[in-house]
C-alpha cells in the first residue's frame, strides 16, 4: 500500500526529533500498562512495543511475547501513529499484517534509538563516577535459601567496585518483559515463548511435586506416580504459564482432570491447605513451607529437571563493568560443586511432615 508524499515526510521529521525532551526518550525506559491517551508525549515503551509488532507482524503473537494485552498493543500503535501523523501497518485478510513504507523507516531508526537509549544509559552511568552503581536483579519466587545467599555474598567479597544491589521478585513473563524494558539488568526465569532475544545460561532445575493436606490419604507417601491422581481435584498453572506446555502433555497422557488458573505455588498451596479434598500439581518452591497442613510429595515418573531456570540477560547490550562481572561470576559459581550441593533436593525429616528443597 503505498503513502503519500505527505505521509513519508513526516515521519522523517518525526525520527529526527528522536532524544528530545517531547518524546520523553532520554528518561527511564520503564514500562507502564494501559496508558491510555498519552498527552501528546511518546513513551519509550511504545517504541519496544512498535519495535515487537514490526518483527512478528501479528497483534496476538506481539501480545503474547510482551506480556501485555492486546487492546494496550493496539492503542499504543495508534498513539504512536497519532503522534507521527502516518500509518505504520497495513492490514491484510485475517490477522496478518505489514509494514507501511513509513513502518519501515520508523523501525530503522527506532531500532537504532532504542540500542542508543540503552548503551547511552550504562555508559553515562559509568563515566558519572557515583560511589555505587547498581544490579538490577529479577527472580522467581523459588530463587531463595542458602545457595542464593551464597552467592551473592561471595561476589560482593570479590568484587572491587561500590555496588548495591536491588532485586525484585515475579514471574518468569514478568521478568522477561521488565529485561526487554530495560527495568532490569538481569534476571533468573525459565524460558518464555519467544524469548530468542535473550542468553540464557543455566542455572538450577525444580522438580514436579504433588501438594496435599496433611490429612489426605496419599500424605504419607513417599512418593506417587501420576496415575494414583486418576479421580483427584487438581489445582495447576494457568495455561499462559512457561510450565504448561510439558506439564499438559502429562496431564493429557494419564487423562487427569485440572483446573489451570494459577501462576504460583503459594495460592495453590492455599488451597490445598483450606480444604483436604484438594491437591495441586507444581514445581516445589521454598514458600510452600510456609503451609503446615500442606505435604510435598515427589512425583516419581516425571524427570527431576522438570523445570528449568536460567541466568537471563539481553543478547548483543553493553553492560555496566559490575553486572558483566556479575554475569561472569554468577556463570561460574553455578557450575561449581558449592553451588550444585546446596540447590539439591534434600529429604527432611518425617516430623516436618514434608518435603523440602535447600535453596
Amino acid at each position: 500500500m503505498g503513502l503519500s508524499k505527505t505521509a513519508t515526510e513526516k515521519p522523517r521529521v518525526a525520527i529526527e526529533r528522536f532524544g528530545t525532551s517531547r518524546y520523553g526518550l532520554w528518561g527511564s525506559p520503564k514500562l507502564q500498562e494501559g496508558d491510555g491517551d498519552n498527552g501528546g508525549v511518546m513513551k519509550t515503551e511504545h517504541l519496544y512495543y512498535f519495535k515487537c509488532l514490526a518483527e512478528v507482524l501479528n497483534y496476538t503473537q506481539a501480545s503474547q511475547k510482551l506480556y501485555i494485552g492486546q487492546p494496550t498493543l493496539s492503542s499504543a500503535i495508534k498513539n504512536l501513529e497519532n503522534e507521527i501523523g502516518a500509518m505504520l501497518f497495513v492490514r491484510n485478510k485475517g490477522s496478518h499484517i505489514e509494514l507501511t513504507e513509513a513502518g519501515v523507516c520508523f523501525y530503522n531508526q527506532v531500532t537504532l534509538a532504542l540500542q542508543n537509549l540503552e548503551k547511552g544509559i550504562n555508559m553515562a552511568q559509568e563515566a558519572s563516577g557515583s560511589t555505587h552503581e547498581v544490579i538490577r536483579l529479577g527472580t522467581l519466587y523459588c530463587m531463595q535459601g542458602r545457595a542464593w545467599s551464597q552467592a551473592l555474598n561471595q561476589f560482593k567479597q570479590q568484587c572491587d567496585i561500590n555496588f548495591r544491589i536491588e532485586i525484585e521478585h515475579a514471574y518468569s513473563p514478568e521478568l522477561i518483559r521488565k529485561l526487554r524494558s530495560g527495568a532490569l539488568d538481569v534476571a533468573f526465569a525459565s524460558h518464555v515463548p519467544g524469548d530468542t532475544d535473550m542468553r540464557h545460561v543455566f542455572c538450577r532445575t525444580q522438580p514436579l511435586v504433588l501438594g496435599v493436606h496433611v490429612n489426605h490419604p496419599l500424605a504419607k507417601r513417599e512418593s506417587v506416580s501420576l496415575a494414583d491422581l486418576q479421580g483427584e481435584r487438581i489445582y495447576t498453572y494457568a495455561e499462559s504459564s512457561p510450565v504448561t506446555g510439558a506439564l499438559e502433555e502429562l496431564i493429557n497422557k494419564y487423562d487427569l482432570t485440572v483446573r489451570q488458573s494459577y501462576f504460583d505455588e503459594v495460592s495453590m498451596s492455599s488451597l490445598v491447605a483450606a480444604d483436604e479434598n484438594n491437591v495441586a500439581l507444581f514445581c516445589y518452591s521454598f514458600l510452600c513451607d510456609a503451609f503446615d497442613e500442606v505435604v510435598c510429595i515427589p512425583v516419581s515418573d516425571v524427570p527431576a529437571d522438570f523445570h528449568k531456570i536460567y541466568m537471563v540477560y539481553k543478547r548483543d547490550q553493553h553492560q555496566l563493568r559490575v553486572v558483566q562481572e556479575f554475569i561472569d561470576f554468577m556463570s561460574e559459581f553455578m557450575i561449581t560443586d558449592t553451588f550444585k550441593e546446596l540447590s539439591t533436593f534434600k529429604e527432611r525429616s518425617s516430623t516436618l511432615k514434608y518435603i523440602g528443597f535447600y535453596f
